[in-house]
């Protein structure tokens, strides 16, 4: 008989999954989140995979390239991960090369008129990206027909590189040390010996050579080959202001590069972007318009289902097919695994209010219940073995909230708000926030500044949600159940999420 050991938990990252061989596992547990448009993310009407943290956006992404690949057994499909791919070093590179292109760059109209900072540089890495795949022994060159604009294209693009000595080739290396040298010293000797013309001519040199690659890109014939480039790890952290920024506005370019290439009809490009990145945009950069793009391009993962209290929740249905995979994959009843309640609560009912309405809250629980030595080899859970995870599952939950609010705070102005309200009530006006803080104290002057965001954003990710008491009557509101912007008049007042009460030191009562 099967135990909670055997339950295949998955791991909080699908892209760990996929690299430590359990691929077929994940695929088999996999549930396509409700209203999921695959065709239109397939056809091209699609390009934006969008949602909060944990409701499984790099899993759709591997969905969609094993759904595509099953359609068609020859499509070609290469990934760009934004976070590991381009490392601090060559993000500093890409400022410095933007900076000087924004001053001495005759744009295009199209470009000019949005006034974008890194999209030449972001349209050469998306080239480079297709000859590497085609020419480096990735994959065999069958998508595009080798004549004169497929040999002129990859000639131009290869003439582009991140470090050469070759004084035929543009150095982005190079661009970027003539970039950061000071203006009253001169360039460096290094930086002078990498040039046989000024910076300024080397990156009016750039700029044309990536729209020459453009000019024959646009040209290339296409054969029947399905070809798609996803990318991921779209994520940004309020460490430094200045990198914030720099870091939003990588991605807001990358985003505009993925919509004008994506244009052209020859290689079709997919991106995952969390939602909190897109209100950090919102907040500190100046978003061009970006939002258009992401309103008419993305497909957003929501797992909400009115009926919260059923067995046929999406977010149970994954708990299930997981459980029924380490039996063999013979269906299972939901009772014969669990009681019917959990500290007096129907179970189904205590699982869901314990999480987000997202995959990620089973991966935890499963996880959580699976490190429990006392219960993890029991043949079902239990109120003990309930008991006993509550702790690491609390704990966990509050480290997936915090990676989220990094996007627009730092870890310091995070802890200011999570030490108020620790030993303290589950239940509380918005406005006792700020008199938790000691008057004159950093954390006081923290929350007057930002006190409207801090409210909105800690409700939308989940930290707290809004409830009204009218004895005997409870009536909540959570942004997870759709109940979008946080109420403080009117009797609503803020109550933090149940599941991270143990590890906030709250009581329940």
């Amino acid at each position: 008989m099967a135990t909670i050991n055997d339950i295949y938990a998955g791991m909080p990252d699908a892209k760990d999954e996929m690299i430590t061989d359990e691929g077929e596992r994940f695929f088999e547990s996999f549930i396509v989140p409700p209203g999921l448009p695959t065709e239109q993310l397939l056809n091209g009407k699609k390009c934006l995979v969008s949602g909060f943290k944990g409701v499984g956006k790099t899993s759709v992404l591997y969905y969609l390239e094993n759904e595509a690949k099953k359609r068609e057994e020859t499509t070609i499909t290469s990934f760009v991960y934004f976070k590991s791919d381009f490392s601090e070093l060559r993000k500093s590179a890409f400022e410095s090369i933007a900076n000087r292109m924004i001053s001495v760059v005759d744009m295009s109209a199209d470009v000019n008129q949005i006034k974008v900072e890194y999209l030449y540089i972001w349209r050469w890495v998306f080239f480079k990206k297709i000859v590497d795949d085609l020419t480096n022994g990735t994959f065999e060159n069958v998508l595009f027909e080798e004549d004169d604009n497929w040999h002129n294209f990859v000639k131009s693009v290869n003439k582009i590189n991140y470090s050469s000595e070759n004084k035929n080739t543009i150095s982005l290396s190079a661009l970027s040390l003539s970039v950061q040298a000071s203006s009253s010293e001169g360039l460096s000797a290094s930086a002078e010996a990498s040039f046989e013309s000024s910076p300024h001519d080397q990156i009016i040199k750039f700029s044309e050579a990536v729209d020459k690659c453009e000019s024959y890109f646009k040209l290339l014939k296409r054969t029947a080959v399905p070809y798609y480039i996803f990318i991921d790890e779209m994520e940004v952290f309020y460490g430094s202001i200045d990198l914030l920024k720099r870091d939003l506005t990588l991605i807001r370019d990358l985003i505009f590069t993925i919509h004008r290439l994506n244009s052209y009809k020859i290689a079709h490009f997919i991106a995952a972007i969390r939602n909190e990145v897109v209100f950090a945009m919102d907040r500190f950069i100046q978003t061009n318009e970006i939002n258009k793009i992401i309103d008419g391009y993305s497909a957003p993962i929501r797992w909400y289902y009115s009926n919260t209290n059923s067995i046929d929740h999406p977010i149970i249905q994954v708990l299930m097919k997981r459980i029924s995979l380490a039996c063999g994959g013979v269906e299972q009843h939901f009772y014969d695994w669990f009681p019917e309640e959990v500290n007096g609560k129907d179970t189904v009912s205590y699982i869901l209010d314990n999480g987000w309405n997202k995959p990620r809250d089973i991966v935890r629980l499963l996880m959580a219940a699976q490190n429990d030595s006392l219960h993890c080899s029991d043949t079902s859970f239990s109120q003990a073995s309930f008991d006993t995870l509550r702790k690491e599952y609390s704990k966990n939950s509050l480290a997936e909230i915090r990676q989220e609010l990094q996007s627009l705070y730092t870890s310091e102005e995070i802890e200011m708000i999570l030490k108020l309200l620790r030993g303290g009530e589950r239940i509380f006006n918005a406005e006792s926030l700020r008199k938790k803080a000691p008057k004159g104290s950093k954390a006081r002057e923290f929350i007057n500044e930002r006190y409207d965001d801090i409210i909105e954003d800690f409700y939308r990710v989940g930290f707290w949600g809004n409830v009204k008491r009218i004895e005997p009557t409870y009536h909540w509101r959570w942004n997870h159940k759709q109940d979008t912007g946080v109420l403080t008049t009117n009797g609503w007042e803020l109550v933090i999420h149940p599941a991270l009460y143990s590890e906030l030191s709250i009581s329940f009562f």
